[in-house]
């Protein structure tokens, strides 16, 4: 009875390493073939009109490419609006290598779409790959030179390098064909200051205080900029407002002080 019962358990055993194996072997196939369809395609593999920078060629003239833009189908302006969708709602979750995978496959489609071009910028800029995102601006602006989304785009990433003189110049740009844009005043005076250029970032500082009379950082900055053009009567008014907005403003109060002296 005992030697059934030792062989029954053997033979169990042994079934059980045959099914255990063989799962095994089964999952491994599966696996092997899932990582093959999920494998993300290279995107430097991709030749886009407007990506220099992943075929690593810096030195064309893309306006020549136009001439073989072809005309899109419905279908293919369909598929790429779905496609533009997937790739905002991957980076917005932090997925970018998928929303490189399907932007890739919607510029396999249009090379020149704006969208898709910016997006794959957008995402350069959060892995923090400012050069790339730098070279697929100035391709684009290669098409479209005066495009104002993408100049203000580029002189912002320009910032983000700290190539501030280049970011100063492309602020100015879109400065002279909006002089209304807010946030393009806000960043020249914001960078004009932060270079030293006091009489630059005064006449920028002024601009946007005409609309936002009460921004104290500005005031502060207003009265920074003409103390060190040495107008000393009207730093000191700058900080006589700040004063009436934020009585308790120990920056403000103390610099009152110390120009007290040059009344």
């Amino acid at each position: 009875m005992d030697f059934f019962l030792k062989f029954e358990v053997v033979i169990f055993f042994l079934s059980l390493g045959y099914i255990i194996y063989y799962s095994s072997l089964k999952f491994n196939k599966a696996y092997s073939k899932v990582k093959k369809v999920i494998k993300k395609d290279d995107i430097s593999s991709v030749k886009t009109a407007l990506n220099k920078v992943d075929l690593n060629r810096k030195e064309k003239n893309y306006k020549q490419s136009l001439k073989e833009k072809k005309v899109l189908s419905h279908e293919d302006r369909e598929h790429i609006a779905e496609l533009l969708k997937r790739v905002k709602i991957n980076s917005t979750k932090g997925y970018y290598d998928t929303a490189k995978t399907l932007i890739v496959e919607g510029l396999s489609i249009d090379k020149f779409n704006k969208e898709l071009n910016l997006e794959l910028a957008s995402i350069y800029e959060k892995e923090r790959r400012y050069e790339n995102a730098e070279y697929l601006y100035k391709d684009l602006l290669e098409i479209q030179p005066d495009d104002l989304e993408v100049l203000r785009r580029l002189a912002y990433n320009y910032a983000l390098e700290n190539k501030l003189e280049q970011a100063m110049e492309i602020y100015e740009k879109i400065h002279r064909k909006d002089m209304t844009d807010e946030k393009t005043i806000d960043m020249l005076a914001e960078i004009t200051y932060s270079i030293g250029d006091f009489e630059k970032a005064l006449k920028y500082v002024n601009l946007f205080l005409k609309d936002h009379p009460r921004d104290v950082n500005k005031l502060l900055m207003k009265a920074y900029c003409l103390e060190e053009m040495r107008h000393f009567k009207d730093a000191y008014e700058a900080h006589r407002k700040v004063i009436e907005m934020q009585p308790y403003n120990t920056f403000a109060n103390q610099k009152i002080k110390e120009l007290e002296e040059y009344l």
